[in-house]
């Protein structure tokens, strides 16, 4: 049974509300709810876990709880339940009535916490660790492309942009969204650091920057293409007059979608559709997708509804296991990059003589 004050709602109130929680948190206007409170019963859950078992099973114990501990929630809920604390022990005091087994309750607790915020700083470690692995698929990626454009056998400048061209082009499925805000990062740590220093008009010492920004601008443009094609799907979708049209137009063209596309879809669908949130807090001009809010939302619930998640995992198999082989093969390519630098430095050709690091071994 549900209440909003003194008044019971209905089923049919309830299904209301409740879709319109979820369609604002689709639009980005809050925060899910649900997941805040689900986050805040497992937090319950593993500190019930932690007083009921020995300590000597606090490592398997957490590790079951990873996802929370690095969760955003994580601080503002142990927050949440030491000023709940408090406000007991406060009350307590006040009445008379605070007894020792409820103050080692409440001193239990706390050091539970305590050790559950030492093992979450400890997950941050790792994943700044798993971090610099990303970092460095990312920066052969980037070799990869210098390596096209460095090549010798290209003799004229024709030559050099066609090889480029057809190089970023099978690299295409690489630039994820990762790939993508790394290299944004990158230019902006590089930009700070140049700048810290006086550098930045300096050639000789912005090389690196000129790279990551040229490698950036093919990069987005390449993506543009593919993304040009999206745009034009969901605007021949939302052409349509009535829902059923809609529906039957979109599943026609996700039936026939190719492999390296599936993925790249759901994510722009989700993409706009979350953009409706930042237009309300005034981010952006909403004249034109303003007005078309429910057609949005419904594009969102067919495609969530036509693409479940096996389905996509089917659909995009092929340019998966691709991905896959062309990560092994620039893995195997930094390893073997990297015996050579090695070999360069021990027979001294490497560029020690500079006073500065060799734009190879920064991409290695």
């Amino acid at each position: 049974r549900y209440f909003i004050g003194d008044k019971e709602l209905d089923e049919k109130q309830v299904y209301k509300i409740r879709k319109c929680v979820e369609e604002a948190v689709a639009v980005g206007l809050i925060p899910d709810p649900m997941e805040y409170l689900a986050e805040k019963a497992r937090l319950q859950m593993i500190l019930d876990e932690m007083t009921w078992q020995s300590e000597e099973r606090f490592n398997e114990i957490a590790s079951n709880y990873k996802d929370l501990l690095l969760s955003d929630n994580l601080v503002e809920l142990v927050n949440e339940r030491l000023q709940t604390m408090a406000e007991r022990d406060a009350e307590g005091l006040r009445q008379g009535n605070m007894s020792s087994e409820h103050d080692s309750e409440h001193k239990i607790e706390r050091d539970n916490m305590g050790r559950l915020i030492s093992y979450a700083q400890l997950l941050l470690k790792e994943a700044r660790a798993l971090g610099a692995e990303l970092e460095t698929a990312h920066l052969e990626v980037i070799r990869s492309i210098c390596h096209v454009a460095m090549d010798p056998s290209h003799n004229t400048e024709e030559q050099t942009s066609e090889a480029l061209t057809n190089a970023v082009r099978d690299m295409r499925p690489l630039f994820d969204e990762s790939f993508v805000a790394y290299l944004k990062y990158a230019i902006a740590e590089e930009q700070a650091k140049l700048a810290r220093a006086g550098s930045l008009d300096d050639p000789e010492q912005n090389r690196w920057l000129f790279v990551l920004k040229i490698v950036q601008e093919g990069v987005y443009a390449e993506l543009s293409k593919g993304l040009s094609r999206y745009i034009d799907h969901i605007w021949y979708v939302l052409r349509m007059e009535s829902k059923s049209e809609r529906r039957m137009l979109l599943q026609k063209l996700i039936d026939v979608m190719p492999t390296m596309d599936v993925r790249p879809f759901v994510k722009i669908v989700d993409n706009i559709v979350a953009s409706l949130g930042s237009g309300s807090k005034g981010e952006f001009d909403t004249a034109v997708i303003g007005g078309m809010t429910n057609k949005l939302l419904q594009l969102r619930r067919d495609v969530q509804e036509l693409l479940p998640p096996e389905r996509i995992r089917d659909m995009s198999k092929d340019a998966d296991d691709w991905i896959t082989r062309q990560r092994e093969k620039l893995a195997e390519s930094r390893k073997i990059t990297k015996q050579r630098l090695r070999a360069a430095e021990e027979t001294g050709t490497y560029e020690e003589n500079t006073g500065i690091r060799g734009e190879t071994e920064r991409m290695t």
